[in-house]
């Protein structure tokens, strides 16, 4: 048997074949020189690997790309990263640019050590290391690392990148696919018994309210209130001296965003997260969002006076500058997540503006600083994790948004699903440990999270999503749906549908359209919501799952012309904006498409609204689940609108209540009948979802109950 030469690094133990192989890897330990590159930020342990580097330079590459999807096996071992903080992880170069290093692992899941003494090695525990996807051989520069794969990103060619995504998806039906199929999707039985079709029942969302607290827990709040009357000193006095500071207040507002928020985007870690001791400014996005669920409505309109100055603030300090600290790009997602879905228009169109800003700065690259200096080494490997997983589910919050707002608010990509390389988070109970002993005796416990795309991959193939994957995994992976239906969407809007560019050979040219592949993807991931236990993450995936099968065959921004309603992009409608969207809606309606966008459009409402419980938009603490709502209401009109041209309904046919109306159109779906006269009678339905949005907050939503009133107005 081959002798095998080990690492002795603390903490390290890697083995080689050859020792010429160990003694370049202890390099990355202990370097003897860093050689920097005049070109890029990149840094390298060896002055050969920097000169075929710099060759790569004078051929006009950034990096060298992989050339599309590398596949990986299985995710590396966990090991240590930097900083209590969380932020996105990701490499700070492409995985070939260290190939040619020719050291020996015993172990193939192993990523490289890190490069440098005191950088973070991103291998989350349970997730790749940061080191797996970009070079041994590079030295991040001091605590820094990329978020995504490719910190100078460059749009990649969708005609040609999304080939592999749709690589060995099986096609044809069996006997079992197409009895699952048919008791989920519409028009796939002529079955009429069943008047009430499967569905996904959401659970009665209302605040969580935490207990309050006594006067003794306040007493750290006081000093978070000096902290943040020094971080916002520029404020308006009459702001700063609102009860919004109040230190019960300020606890209550954070004790509300981990209730209610932190669930379903877990990217703080709470057993460490000390408000008296973590940035000002990153608080000040946390009770912001908390206070979105406040009874009083006067702290909400402070939160929003807040906000007037807030993101600027953070521009201001030195923070900001690329590389960004870990905890200022949190605050700038959290921010975007207040403005986007809570706040008032122009805050959402502030924050549309600024997204694509923000995901550049993530892909800068983030810094850290380290702050467990004395601590053993357990203790220091769990702050290093904590690090790379509060990284990774930071990139991977924003890639939910980037992804959830191209069909929820009509914005445009900046990500693609081949940007975002890193494994779905580990599960809850690791996370959410309190110690490092107990966080060290459950790390060897668990599988290691299988990588985002991989699962992705086998997904749209029809294979089922690991059952250990996490709540918010399976939201991720919803959401990388999400955006494969928008990238496909757009290149099909470049190519006006001809699709002559793709050749013959490739996955996306079969017979099978790819929205048909991704709705059977759909069937699949709808799985994930049978679980026993409760999930605010699921509970949110719920109506997101309705709205992402509707986005394959639906454009809402044209459903919001032809309404009537304020642009969803803020910007001025010409006559020939709605004539455009009115031309493109008829040609829709016309269309089987529209039959199956109308039935997962009437699901929604029936979990929402038909359950049994008045449903009230102002209660919930899911804040998407009222505007998906609002969109089904509006394409379900929109279509009923369309087929008074076909089927003029007689003037003696009455009105029919929403239940009526909502069990009618569901019959008449399944069977495959016409829908023309029934599916014009939206009047009550109307006055329904318009009476659930009334009293809320959001400013887009109290737009949304003045064009359902208009609508009904004209009816």
């Amino acid at each position: 048997m081959a002798r095998e030469y080990v690492c002795d690094e603390r903490g390290c133990g890697k083995t080689f074949l050859r020792p010429e192989h160990l003694s370049r890897h202890r390099l990355n330990h202990r370097p003897k020189q860093i050689f920097q590159c005049t070109t890029c930020p990149k840094r390298f342990v060896r002055n050969d690997l920097l000169r075929r580097h710099q060759k790569r330079h004078e051929r006009g590459m950034w990096f060298r790309n992989s050339g599309g999807f590398r596949q990986e096996e299985e995710a590396p071992k966990p090991r240590p990263a930097h900083t209590r903080s969380s932020e996105p992880a990701a490499p700070s170069v492409t995985a070939d640019d260290g190939s040619e290093l020719p050291a020996i692992q015993t172990d193939a899941r192993d990523g490289p050590d890190p490069p440098v003494p005191n950088i973070r090695p991103c291998a989350a525990g349970h997730a790749p290391t940061v080191d797996s996807l970009h070079p041994p051989d590079v030295a991040p520069e001091g605590n820094v690392t990329s978020l995504f794969l490719d910190p100078y990103f460059s749009a990649p060619d969708p005609l040609l990148d999304f080939d592999w995504l749709f690589e060995n998806v099986p096609t044809g039906f069996s006997t079992t696919d197409k009895a699952r199929l048919d008791m989920i999707s519409p028009a796939r039985t002529a079955s009429t018994s069943d008047l009430s079709p499967p569905s996904f029942p959401m659970v009665a969302q209302s605040i969580r309210f935490p207990m309050p607290s006594d006067s003794s827990s306040l007493a750290p709040w006081a000093v978070v209130q000096g902290r943040l009357f020094d971080a916002l000193r520029t404020l308006p006095q009459a702001i700063l001296t609102s009860q919004f500071f109040f230190p019960s207040n300020l606890s209550h507002f954070f004790d509300l965003y981990f209730e209610n928020y932190h669930p379903h985007f877990p990217i703080l870690h709470r057993p460490t997260l000390d408000p008296t001791a973590v940035p000002a400014l990153l608080i000040a996005a946390i009770v912001t969002l908390g206070s979105t669920l406040s009874t009083d409505a006067s702290h909400f309109e402070t939160s929003v006076q807040i906000h007037d100055s807030l993101r600027y603030i953070i521009f201001t300090t030195p923070d900001f500058e690329p590389p960004a600290s870990l905890w200022c790009v949190q605050t700038l997602l959290l921010i975007q997540a207040h403005e986007k879905m809570f706040s008032t228009r122009k805050h959402h169109q502030l924050a549309h503006i600024f997204h694509g800003a923000i995901i550049t700065l993530m892909k800068r690259g983030v810094s850290y600083v380290n702050s467990y200096e004395g601590a053993d080494v357990v203790e220091q490997s769990w702050w290093q994790w904590i690090e790379v997983q509060s990284s990774n589910r930071t990139a991977f919050f924003g890639f939910i948004m980037d992804a959830q707002h191209s069909f929820m608010f009509g914005h445009t990509c900046v990500l693609s699903v081949q940007d975002v390389r890193l494994p779905l988070p580990c599960p809850d109970y690791l996370w959410e440990c309190g110690n490092a002993l107990h966080w060290n005796r459950m790390l060897g416990k668990i599988p290691e999270p299988p990588g985002f795309l991989p699962v992705l991959k086998r997904l749209i193939a029809r294979a089922p999503i690991p059952p250990d994957c996490t709540a918010y995994g399976r939201l991720i992976l919803l959401h990388g749906l999400f955006s494969v239906t928008a990238h496909l969407k757009a290149r099909d809007a470049v190519t006006l549908g001809v699709g002559g560019t793709l050749s013959g050979s490739s996955p996306l040219a079969t017979a099978e359209s790819w929205r048909d592949t991704l709705e059977r993807a759909m069937d699949t991931w709808s799985f994930c919501l049978v679980s026993r236990s409760s999930s605010l993450a699921l509970e949110a995936s719920k109506p997101l799952h309705r709205m992402a099968y509707v986005a394959i065959y639906t454009d809402i921004t044209d459903m919001h012309i032809l309404a009537g309603a304020p642009s969803l992009l803020g910007n001025l409608l010409s006559e020939a904006d709605l004539a455009g969207a009115t031309t493109r809606v008829r040609a829709w309606s016309g269309k089987q498409e529209a039959r199956r966008a109308l039935y997962h459009c009437l699901l929604l409402v029936q979990e929402i609204l038909f359950t049994g419980r008045q449903y009230h938009a102002y209660q919930d603490n899911l804040a998407l689940r009222p505007w998906s709502l609002y969109h089904a209401a509006l394409i379900l009109w929109a279509y009923g609108f369309m087929a008074k041209s076909r089927a003029p309904a007689s003037k003696l046919d009455t009105s029919v209540t929403a239940e009526e109306y909502l069990v009618r159109m569901l019959m008449l779906l399944r069977s495959d009948e016409d829908i023309n006269i029934v599916s014009q009678r939206t009047g009550e339905l109307l006055k329904a979802v318009r009476e659930s949005l009334e009293g809320s907050r959001w400013e887009l939503l109290q737009e949304a109950y003045d064009t359902l009133g208009r609508l009904i107005d004209s009816s």
